[in-house]
């Protein structure tokens, strides 16, 4: 009895312990491949979840490092194990609220299946999907209830990257290619294939990207005050201006190496 009684502090109360030390530095990562909304050109992170993130540490006053780590799930990993504090940005899954605390609305990235332009299928709702043969990046998750129809209803391969997914597009290996649309526009601008690919409508679902908090991180503190300055951002029209800026700096100079 008395041994349970200590199994059942060390679970209710280890996260509450862990997270009062103090959060010297605010390390922040993301996805390597997912412009405009953030990449990795081999040497520094760009885009507009990186730039929003390091406009709220500088306005609060927090030490930051932007840490480049590898490929997404990689990323996730170190969410998980606690190696970092911050990720910009992501959509909030059940699995994903398990080890990260999720900031309000950062943007709105509407998730599109991209298809080859002269062969789009009709496409009105999901199941039109399932005939056909999808591919998303490694580790994507677009946001319930559409993940579990995908998981459950369509025939889907996962590859590294978006860049591999949209060539196997081209080269008749996928019907259909799903991402988010701000992504898909900005590999399609960058690879000069505006006039081979299209985005079916209506998009497949229209889901928040977030801030998310590892919530073993003492750096968790900072969430209210992050949710605070973020309205703020968004009054002043903030976070639209900058990813109009980083759809142009990726359209600019894109970068289409391996992450």
């Amino acid at each position: 009895m008395h041994r349970c009684l200590i199994l059942l502090f060390f679970i209710l109360f280890a996260p509450l312990t862990q997270a009062a030390g103090k959060c010297e530095r605010m390390v922040i990562s993301a996805d390597p491949a997912y412009p405009p909304l953030h990449w990795h050109d081999g040497k520094n992170f760009h885009g507009a979840s990186i730039d929003i993130a390091i406009r709220i540490m500088k306005d609060l006053g927090i030490p930051y490092e932007v840490r480049y780590l590898g490929p997404w799930k990689r990323v996730l990993n170190a969410a998980q194990n606690g190696g970092i504090d911050l990720i910009a940005t992501l959509k909030t899954t059940p699995e994903r609220t398990s080890f990260l605390l999720f900031s309000d609305l950062v943007l709105v990235n509407p998730v599109a299946a991209f298809v080859r332009n002269g062969n789009a299928f009709p496409y009105n709702k999901w199941d039109d999907l399932i005939p056909y043969r999808g591919g998303i990046a490694r580790g994507n998750r677009f946001g319930r209830p559409f993940d579990d129809f995908m998981d459950g209803r369509l025939a889907i391969n996962e590859v590294d990257n978006l860049e591999t997914a949209l060539k196997m597009l081209q080269a008749r290996r996928f019907d259909y290619v799903i991402t988010g649309y701000h992504s898909g526009m900005a590999y399609m601008a960058s690879g000069k294939l505006d006039d081979k690919l299209v985005p079916l409508t209506p998009y497949l679902i229209e889901t928040a990207n977030l801030l998310g908090f590892v919530a073993s991180s003492p750096c968790a503190v900072y969430l209210p005050a992050v949710n605070k300055q973020l309205q703020k951002l968004q009054k002043e029209g903030y976070i639209e201006r900058i990813l109009l800026q980083a759809r142009e700096e990726w359209r600019l100079a894109p970068y289409l190496g391996k992450n």
